[in-house]
């Protein structure tokens, strides 16, 4: 099979492209800067230089592919323009799928998120989860219309499934989770919410990802996500691995009024607020899913937290020596 990767050289690109690679596949990668292309070729890939506006290139690029896999996005809490998550998120995805229908792709799997399954607050998410009505954050409203635009390109022609990934955890993410991990594993950050999330390593996303590709039900989407833990949980294993003090939970009024005061300061100064409006409605709300449906219908298998973190974390604190030294 030939298949067609957006944000290739995100880490859950390269774990992706590790996968598809070792059951034979063709692997194209979509990449942004430079630096992605070595790394796709490293993996066996062949590297695509284009953002996702450059239609041509991309219907172009897809031409002879079996399979489109979406993973490209921009997950963050603020950004310099609240266009950005828009534009990425939506209209970039309605550019991947444009592409893929006029390349003759056959199929599309789109990566979203476990942020729009919606579930009402006390209560686990399905993917029979009807959604509350009103969100949280600006980058879940731009994944939820881009889901929606998803299934407006679906035709005869072109399956499309989705996938909703919980917290994906990987070495070498520069986003915001991987910059929480680092924070925490340095000793720089000290507080952490008490609300349930659903987390999920890099890998096994990457997995359920691939056999969705080939085993999901054309419309149909399905939940990935393994532990449910708190951040303060999550975290607190973090510290303890890395020979950090265990975080302290961080309580919803405080954490809303050190959001308010931080984004009044960088409104005035410029630059991102130390907690931005966006991440504190997130970290004192969270979600709670549950991803077994994926391991009943497409044979996703759930690695425990702890067995994957100790070498996450290592990887962090490694990167953090070499950066000071």
């Amino acid at each position: 099979m030939r298949v067609f990767l957006t944000g290739a050289a995100s880490p859950l690109g390269r774990a992706l492209i590790e996968i598809l690679r070792q059951r034979g596949d063709a692997v194209v990668g979509q990449v942004r800067r430079r630096g992605g292309v070595s790394v796709l070729r490293k993996l066996g890939a062949e590297p695509v230089s284009s953002d996702l506006t450059r239609y041509r290139v991309l219907a172009d690029a897809m031409s002879g592919c079996d399979l489109v896999i979406h993973l490209a996005q921009f997950f963050d809490f603020w950004a310099p323009r609240p266009l950005m998550f828009h534009a990425v998120n939506v209209y970039g995805t309605e550019n991947t799928l444009a592409a893929a229908a006029e390349a003759g792709v056959r199929r599309v799997v789109h990566t979203s998120t476990s942020l729009t399954i919606g579930e009402q607050p006390g209560y686990w998410g399905t993917e029979r989860t009807r959604h509350r009505g009103w969100t949280l954050t600006a980058f879940e409203r731009s994944k939820l219309a881009a889901e929606q635009s998803v299934m407006r390109h679906r035709t005869r022609k072109l399956e499309v499934v989705v996938v909703n990934p919980g917290l994906v955890v990987a070495s070498g993410d520069p986003g915001w989770l991987g910059r929480q991990i680092a924070d925490f594993a340095s000793g720089r950050r000290r507080t952490a919410s008490d609300v349930p999330m659903g987390w999920i390593s890099a890998q096994d996303a990457a997995t359920g990802i691939a056999l969705a590709g080939e085993r999901g039900v054309d419309g149909a989407r399905y939940i990935l996500s393994g532990d449910t833990l708190t951040p303060l949980e999550f975290f607190g294993r973090v510290t303890k691995m890395a020979g950090q003090r265990p975080p302290v939970a961080a309580r919803k009024r405080a954490m809303m009024a050190t959001a308010a005061l931080s984004s009044a300061a960088a409104a005035i100064f410029g630059g991102r607020p130390r907690v931005p409006m966006d991440e504190a409605r997130f970290a004192s709300t969270g979600f709670r899913v549950d991803g077994s449906h994926a391991c009943l219908a497409l044979g996703v298998h759930y690695t425990p937290v702890a067995r994957y973190l100790p070498s996450i974390v290592a990887s962090y604190r490694a990167t953090a020596r070499f950066a000071s030294a």
